[in-house]
């Protein structure tokens, strides 16, 4: 979709550090569509592979099935969506749905590869504004977690596997359970034999 004649890049959030030449370009490696409300734009627990920046609307950031649902937050005029799945691809940690009618601009993987590639300046500064965002959620994500006592539940997605050592997994009956089904051949299990001190 072309851009609308009244619309461009928000320098604000993530984009706060690119100059206007900046924006502009960036504006053209990616691509803006309007949403009415009511529409889901990423399904929790789905492939999701687009960085979104919200240009004019409200849209609803929640997480779990349908049924289950939890609000988590919401997303306006120069707040990013999508950033985790575009810099780690994998199904979508939460889902975003428009509240109030939205123009949002996005771009894939190779759009960024190739922003950054042609545009040193404006792609550092854009990365440095994606690491800038994820650090911030981190954080809150981290006071929430103590602040609550939750006891965080390792998942890891569908194919990937990692060490297990003693400093960082605690003995648990599941373990067992899962180290027998990895003998006997279900699923595979790696175990690190290092000794951390």
């Amino acid at each position: 979709m072309a851009r609308p004649a009244d619309q461009h890049l928000p320098p604000l959030g993530i984009l706060a550090g690119l100059s206007d030449l900046s924006l502009a370009n960036l504006a053209s490696y990616g691509r803006y569509d309007r949403f009415p409300a009511g529409t889901e734009i990423i399904r929790d627990g789905e492939a999701q592979d687009r960085f979104y920046i919200v240009i004019a609307g409200k849209l609803a950031v929640s997480a779990g099935p349908s049924e289950k649902n939890v609000p988590l937050s919401t997303a306006e005029v120069g707040e990013c969506l999508g950033e985790v799945s575009l810099l780690e691809p994998g199904p979508a940690s939460a889902g975003v749905r428009v509240v109030e009618d939205a123009t949002l601009w996005s771009m894939n993987i190779e759009d960024l590869r190739a922003y950054v590639s042609d545009h040193a300046g404006g792609g550092g500064a854009l990365l440095m504004g994606m690491a800038s965002c994820l650090s911030k959620r981190l954080r809150q994500a981290n006071h929430l977690i103590g602040q609550h006592h939750i006891t965080p539940v390792e998942t890891l997605p569908q194919g990937r596997d990692r060490a297990i050592t003693a400093s960082n997994t605690p003995v648990q009956l599941r373990f067992f359970d899962r180290l027998k089904k990895s003998l006997a051949g279900e699923k595979k299990i790696r175990i690190s034999t290092k000794i951390k001190m």
